[in-house]
């Protein structure tokens, strides 16, 4: 998939860890039901919030 119409991004979360076996098993768990709950509660919802009280009329849904 192509991300280059929807450009350009903007940083909205960043996370570092001290190891990168660390950031591996973040990203797994961010693939798991749980995980997903708390990308989507956590970081996707601020964002949002932020978009919305800054004048964003839509809000893309999630697959």
């Amino acid at each position: 998939m192509s991300t280059k119409p929807h450009t350009p991004w903007k940083l909205v979360w960043y996370g570092a860890f001290l190891t990168e076996k660390e950031a591996r098993n973040f990203e797994l768990y961010l693939k798991t039901g749980s995980g997903k709950a708390l990308a989507y509660n956590r970081l996707v919802n601020v964002a949002l919030k932020k978009d919305i009280s800054e004048g964003r009329k839509s809000v893309p849904k999630l697959k």
